[in-house]
């Protein structure tokens, strides 16, 4: 888990983001054991899906954002909520502001990333007849498709076909998607742009540590939605 979530414990929020620490930690485990059987990975220090693309989240991701920004990188979690943080790239107006491309790894909160950043690559979805579907990023190049035992290409594997290619099946976008949606039911799904909901989440998150921090033996120390 997460452990700085136990210095929000007690609040509703507690409850909500170690809800979502749970289903990044199954994602991470149902990935590890598709990239073991299919043998297919992301090419080390590509991230071209982050180049022209920022994620809509919901307010569940941008609060597990905040909270790892303010335990992980301080300055930069003060600096964003104070919105003095270079929100527009030089490279790419349309990418996300959290991608630094003079970085090998690119992505500055790779621990605390949302949830479709955590999808992209190693997932499926299903079909009209519910089966799992597959298809290879479409950022690996032809060359590295083909290399590979067995040779792979740019098009869509249903499930009868990646279970005999690699005995396995890829987790299911949606599938995650809906364990999220299910943590904030009151909020219909409504997502916002990753630069408008994270200053934000990041001072709700600041006055909710504050705020524990100043009640620790306070056995209802939920804070109102307008925090």
């Amino acid at each position: 888990m997460f452990s700085f979530l136990n210095k929000i414990k007690g609040t509703c929020e507690y409850e909500m983001l170690s809800g979502l620490d749970a289903v990044y930690n199954a994602i991470a485990e149902r990935e590890a054991e598709w990239k073991a059987a299919s043998r297919v990975s992301c090419t080390d220090g590509c991230g071209t899906c982050c180049v022209a693309f920022e994620p809509d989240v919901l307010d569940c991701e941008a609060l597990y954002l905040a909270l790892w920004l303010i335990e992980n990188e301080p300055a930069a979690a003060r600096a964003i909520r104070d919105r003095t943080y270079p929100m527009e790239r030089t490279d790419n107006a349309d990418g996300c502001f959290l991608y630094d491309p003079e970085n090998s790894y690119h992505c500055t909160v790779y621990g605390g990333r949302c949830l479709i950043c955590r999808l992209f690559g190693y997932t499926g979805d299903r079909g009209k007849d519910g089966g799992t579907r597959w298809k290879p990023c479409r950022f690996l190049s032809d060359t590295v498709l083909a290399s590979h035992n067995p040779p792979l290409g740019h098009r869509q594997y249903e499930s009868a076909e990646l279970s005999r290619l690699f005995n396995a099946l890829p987790p299911v976008m949606s599938d995650s998607m809906s364990q999220a949606l299910s943590l904030s039911p009151g909020s219909s799904g409504k997502t916002r742009p990753l630069r408008e909901v994270l200053p934000e989440a990041i001072r709700r998150m600041q006055f909710i540590l504050m705020y524990n921090a100043s009640n620790p033996e306070d056995p209802d120390s939920s804070t109102p939605e307008s925090a």
